[in-house]
């Protein structure tokens, strides 16, 4: 597997995939592309695309998986996002709102 590092993440080729150990409470975040996202024992199959983000909720590895070329980035548990911290508003200002996916955290 070849994975390019830098300063905001890591960048993936097409159907190239990572993994994500000991993540729990983290949040990937989709910086351009569009990333799947599953987690161990977790029936969910979460779609990134560029700009969202969603935080790890579950003990064992994660995998990330481009569908077309893109970077991510793992916020350390204890940061959030811009984009999660309005989705978290968005969730607590209108009782009942979802989102399609269900990407924005949960």
């Amino acid at each position: 597997m070849n994975i390019e590092l830098n300063q905001e993440g890591f960048c993936l080729k097409p159907n190239q995939v990572a993994t994500v150990r000991g993540g729990l409470g983290k949040t990937i975040v989709c910086e351009s592309g569009t990333v799947w996202v599953t987690q161990d024992g977790d029936p969910r199959d979460v779609i990134l695309r560029a700009g969202e983000s969603f935080t790890l909720d579950r003990k064992g590895p994660a995998l990330l998986q481009a569908f077309a070329p893109g970077s991510v980035s793992i916020a350390p548990a204890d940061a959030q996002t811009r984009t999660a911290r309005l989705a978290g508003f968005l969730k607590s200002a209108v009782p009942g709102a979802g989102f399609a996916r269900g990407a924005l955290g949960t």
